[in-house]
């Protein structure tokens, strides 16, 4: 049976569940998780290496002593996030965890765990709590986190985005096979971001397929924003109009576009991404061919 949480269910007396910290840079934005215990804290800091940071934290959550079951397993066995917004602040519940960011002080959260729960699944929430601050983070950074693949080449940022198996994993391994000069920024998720009258594509430590040590940290000049559609033959096709770019852009963010009054604020990011990147339909063989129409 699902547990529905509430604001009382995060105040105290709370037990840490350990004594462990770590930060986490995301594209500039720097998250800070507090109250780990040993082993947590050992797969955090080799999940997370490429992108630790002693920079001041935006956020800080905090790891207390929860309930060992929130929400029941969905019928397809897919994860479930629910978020819900109260009049305190907003919960973000799955099977595991449960997490409450108070609308008094945002820049501070707590994160429910079983001292039970296994390191894997305590690993799992900690990404899906920081997937849910950064996609909040980056709009107020005039930003937004995109499900792409990105890839830097000559100092440039490409990103590639699109449905489940339209081949972002696949054609960034080639693209690295191809050429070892090309980093990975991901194969899953992407920060892009609005930098005064440029637009930039920053790398994220979330998981994909490719290994986190693949990564190449840093943010980079987006120059081309491409819709990926396997095909017999490597073309490219613009995007129009503005409106059919962004609307096709904007069904790849998560989270934030699940709420009205955050995907209020995303679209006319998107939109003005869209304005100032190309947006591209790329069909393209399972071959690194496609980069010479690039």
């Amino acid at each position: 049976m699902d547990i529905r949480v509430l604001p009382g269910d995060f105040e105290g007396p709370l037990a840490a569940l350990g004594s462990g910290s770590f930060c986490v840079a995301v594209g500039g934005i720097s998250v800070r998780f507090e109250g780990l215990p040993d082993g947590l804290l050992t797969a955090a800091l080799e999940r997370y290496g490429p992108f630790l940071s002693d920079d001041p934290p935006a956020h800080t959550v905090r790891l207390f002593e929860g309930d060992e079951h929130y929400l029941d397993m969905a019928e397809d066995k897919f994860l479930r996030l629910e978020e819900e917004r109260l009049p305190e602040g907003r919960t973000l519940v799955s099977h595991s965890f449960a997490a409450f960011r108070p609308d008094q002080q945002p820049e501070r959260g707590v994160l429910l765990l079983h001292s039970a729960t296994p390191v894997d699944t305590a690993q799992g929430a900690l990404e899906n709590y920081l997937r849910w601050v950064v996609a909040d983070l980056a709009l107020d950074r005039c930003g937004f986190v995109l499900h792409a693949a990105g890839l830097v080449r000559g100092g440039r940022g490409y990103v590639f985005f699109g449905p489940s198996g339209a081949g972002k994993s696949t054609l960034t391994a080639m693209s690295v096979a191809m050429d070892p000069g090309c980093g990975i920024l991901s194969d899953d998720l992407v920060l892009v971001t609005h930098r005064g009258s440029t637009i930039e594509v920053a790398s994220t430590p979330f998981a994909g397929t490719l290994p986190q040590s693949d990564k190449k940290p840093g943010a980079y000049l987006l120059v081309g924003l491409y819709r990926l559609k396997q095909a017999p033959h490597n073309a490219l096709r613009p995007v129009e109009p503005l409106a059919m770019a962004t609307a096709m852009v904007l069904t790849c963010c998560p989270f934030v576009a699940d709420a009205s009054a955050r995907r209020d604020r995303l679209m006319p990011l998107v939109e003005s991404c869209c304005a100032a990147v190309p947006v591209q339909e790329l069909s393209f063989l399972k071959d690194p061919g496609f980069w010479d129409i690039l």
